[in-house]
Parts: structure tokens; C-alpha cells; sequence
């Protein structure tokens, strides 16, 4: 399904902000990508980087034309080196740039996690689970897309050649596992998780706690178990459900 980032594509004429098109991932490196880049930022469209092979001063072209994100970093891209960065570099080295990571051991070493946060702290690192239907789902075979991938209890892996494709990882043992990895503090740690992606994507209704805020909240124990939920303002898991 993979097709070349042209403005010509119906669907991608569509795409806005109004529309409900938040944010595009797309290999910067590819024929027409800078060109679609500026067009999807101007009708204020987040654009990042990902599934990408693309060389450090490929992924800066991408970053002057408006990508302001890399997708799940180091996953699905060219591999960081001393003397070409890659994508991977060249996003952890500009200060335009927010970086996604999948903090469950398996995507990332907990090493590169450490490295990743001190490159970026909590304002340009957003952790994300990448979750797939095998999510919270007793080991077994289930579907993604039109592929069948197989959950073994701690991966979700294609069935055919046993790549990782995706995780089964929620964002509460997100949160648990990053600060086990790193040592940072909850409010840095939940920032990454709120403040920075709402930031990103132009949410100034939300990342926080505060008056005229949705009340879209988790409660957690000071050990980070996930006690309850609320989703504007009403109780949708836990003892006030």
C-alpha cells in the first residue's frame, strides 16, 4: 500500500486540519515529499518522518519544508551512525523536532531510551504505545490490517517472518516503564504523555489540569497503577464508575 507522497492523490487534496487529518507520516527522502510537506503544513496539517531511509541531510530538507515529528524513532528507519546520523540523528539534534518512542524494552533498548531522553527531555520526546487489536488480548494470532500477526505474550510479531509490527503495550505500562528506564519524575514523565503531544498538534485545550481544561484525567497510586478515568469529566473506569 505504500505509494509516493504526490499532492495529485484525491484523498491527500483532502487532507486538512478541518478535515480531521491531525498529523501524515511520510519518508522524506521520496520524490514530491518536501512539495507535499509545505502544502499539508499550510492547511495546518503536523507532518513527521517515519518509515523512512533517509540520509541526515534528507531529513533536514525535511525539517526546513515543516516536519516537526519523527515516527517511532529508530524503528522502520535507516540505523544511527557516527558519521552519517540518519534520520534518527538529524531528529535527535534539532531543536524543531519532537521524537516518538515505544518505551516497552523490545522496540528500544532501555539504554537508547536513557540516551533519548537526554537528548530531548520531556518538551521534544512524546511516548507512544503503537498498539495493535493484540492489545490487553491472551497470547494468539490476531489481525492487523490484512496481515496476521502473532502476540507471544510480550510482542506482537507478523506471522510470516516474525518482524515486529506494532505492540501490545498500553500507555499506563508505557508511563511504568519509562520511568523504571530512566528515573524521571512522574511530571516529566506524564508530560511526555500530555503537555508535548497536545503542544505538537495544536491542542490548546489540553496537556493540562486547569480551568476551561476537557478533564480528560487518570488517577494513579504513587506506585503509577491506574486507579481511574474520567473522560470529560465523567468516570468511565474505576471505583466512581
Amino acid at each position: 500500500h505504500i505509494r509516493l507522497p504526490t499532492q495529485a492523490e484525491p484523498d491527500v487534496q483532502s487532507w486538512s486540519k478541518e478535515a480531521g487529518v491531525r498529523m501524515v507520516t511520510l519518508a522524506p527522502e521520496l520524490d514530491g515529499a518536501l512539495d507535499l510537506i509545505r502544502d499539508l503544513v499550510a492547511r495546518g496539517v503536523v507532518v513527521s518522518a517515519g518509515h523512512s531511509s533517509a540520509t541526515r541531510d534528507q531529513a533536514v530538507a525535511g525539517f526546513d519544508a515543516g516536519i516537526t515529528y519523527a515516527t517511532h524513532l529508530f524503528n522502520a528507519m535507516a540505523p544511527l551512525g557516527h558519521r552519517e546520523p540518519g534520520l534518527a540523528g538529524a531528529a535527535l539534534a534539532d531543536a524543531r523536532v519532537t521524537v516518538g518512542i515505544i518505551p516497552d524494552g523490545i522496540h528500544m533498548h532501555p539504554d537508547i531510551v536513557r540516551i533519548v531522553n537526554r537528548a530531548t527531555g520531556e518538551d521534544r520526546l512524546s511516548l507512544v504505545t503503537d498498539a495493535t487489536a493484540g492489545m490487553g488480548m491472551a497470547p494468539g494470532r490476531y489481525l492487523l490490517g490484512e496481515r496476521d500477526v502473532v502476540l507471544d505474550g510480550t510482542s506482537v510479531r507478523l506471522a510470516g517472518d516474525g518482524r515486529l509490527a506494532g505492540s501490545a503495550l498500553t500507555a499506563d505500562e508505557a508511563l511504568r516503564r519509562f520511568v523504571e528506564m530512566t528515573g524521571a519524575t512522574v511530571a516529566s514523565a506524564v508530560a511526555t504523555m500530555t503537555t508535548t503531544p497536545a503542544r505538537l498538534l495544536g491542542l490548546a485545550d489540553r496537556g493540562f489540569v486547569g480551568p476551561g481544561a476537557p478533564a480528560d484525567l487518570a488517577l494513579f497510586t504513587p506506585g503509577l497503577d491506574l486507579v481511574a478515568t474520567f473522560v470529560g469529566g465523567q468516570p468511565v473506569h474505576g471505583p466512581w464508575e
